[in-house]
């Protein structure tokens, strides 16, 4: 068994508490637990899909590589070379 965090504990014993965050346009809905705040879409038939964490890794994962990519366009280098 695996050890649950404080937040976890009564998503672990009772269910999530699901509430609905987003409503998109394709008839597909974002809920979020009040809990844990684990989000899942639905498909068309209603169905939970759990696959928007992974998409979130990514994301933070761009927004790292992005901010790392402007901090090194920063730096400039002098075009100026002294040899004494």
């Amino acid at each position: 068994m695996k050890p649950t965090q404080n937040m976890t504990l009564p998503c672990a014993v009772f269910g999530h508490n699901y509430i609905k965050s987003k409503t998109n346009s394709n008839r597909t809905s974002e809920l979020t637990c009040c809990n844990c705040k684990t989000i899942v879409t639905t498909d068309l038939r209603g169905n939970f899909e759990a696959s928007t964490i992974s998409n979130k890794r990514i994301q933070s994962i761009l927004i790292k590589l992005f901010r790392l990519n402007l901090n090194l366009t920063k730096v400039t280098f002098s075009s100026q070379v002294n040899y004494n």
